[in-house]
């Protein structure tokens, strides 16, 4: 067998033989061979320009996508602003209602309240309370009998509030010093 090379010299071709690479006729063999897969060049070339396009492709999609999530981040930003202007309008539009001013206001027009002209204070005393009877004995006789009168009243209704928790009780009045 004889190697041949080609060479184009000045529009003309020529053949040489090639001296001959002699291999050796036995080597060891410590693994299968490995042959070389050749692509043909455009091949190569047209792989690698739908690669380089698919890649130019996925970076403007990527783009894209970033684009449209800061779009709608603003969005969203925006939204929060509102909600935390509407919030703290809210908490002032609170604290206003919860004003004593406001209150006392509302109270006098809605519901018709008006400040109290005069204190009284109305002490209830134990039925059988000595001082009480004393002191009762020192003042005018109409006044002992009806202390004693709102006593007695006093002492029905707790006695019977005792046996019925419905009824319940409540007290009210205003100290003056």
């Amino acid at each position: 067998m004889v190697l041949a090379a080609k060479h184009q010299v000045a529009y003309e071709e020529r053949w040489e033989a090639l001296p001959s690479v002699e291999q050796p006729l036995e080597q060891p063999i410590r693994g299968k061979r490995r042959r070389r897969l050749r692509v043909h060049p455009m091949i190569f070339l047209f792989a690698l320009a739908v690669f380089i396009v698919a890649l130019t492709a996925l970076g403007i999609n990527q783009k894209i996508k970033a684009i449209e999530l800061e779009y709608r981040l603003q969005a969203l930003e925006a939204d929060l602003k509102l909600v935390q202007r509407e919030g703290q309008q809210l908490q002032l539009k609170v604290e206003q209602l919860q004003s004593l001013s406001h209150i006392d206001t509302e109270a006098r027009s809605r519901l018709g309240m008006v400040e109290p002209q005069g204190a009284k204070v109305l002490v209830m005393l134990d039925w059988d309370d000595r001082r009480s009877e004393l002191a009762a004995a020192k003042t005018d006789a109409r006044a002992v009998l009806a202390k004693q009168g709102h006593r007695l009243w006093t002492a029905i209704y707790q006695w019977v509030g005792a046996r019925l928790p419905a009824l319940g009780t409540a007290e009210a009045g205003l100290l003056d010093q």
